[in-house]
């Protein structure tokens, strides 16, 4: 069965980079622009791993992040929080993500955080 991978984001570039990047693997990539409708699609899927940003002008990640965490259905779900701020670490760590990439993402970084994860898990 093909691994799903959500990536929530408002930019368009990092998503297409995602899907570029995963189209040859064993895998499905869902992308997701707007942070409003992410819950509704994690409800309607089984993800594997979530890359979320954090800054986004709808609804922040770390409001997204931190209802994930609080929801049985999604609460272990694996969560990499991808920002280009400077907080944007000390944020993925006070909401509880499983890691976290710089932007710009380093694409051997996402292939690693897919691989322990997805893989190794």
């Amino acid at each position: 069965m093909k691994k799903k991978i959500v990536v929530c984001d408002n930019d368009i570039e990092i998503l297409n980079a995602f899907s570029m990047l995963l189209e040859d693997q064993d895998t499905i990539v869902i992308t997701v622009a707007n942070s409003l409708v992410l819950i509704e699609v994690l409800d309607s899927i089984v993800a594997d791993i979530l890359f979320l940003d954090i800054h986004m002008p709808a609804r922040n990640g770390n409001q997204v992040l931190r209802d994930l965490r609080s929801s049985p259905k999604h609460d272990k779900l694996p969560v990499i929080v991808i920002s280009g701020h400077i907080d944007g670490r000390s944020i993925s760590v006070e909401c509880g993500a499983d890691g976290f990439l710089a932007k710009p993402l380093d694409l051997s970084d996402v292939e690693n955080y897919i691989r322990r994860f997805v893989y190794e898990s």
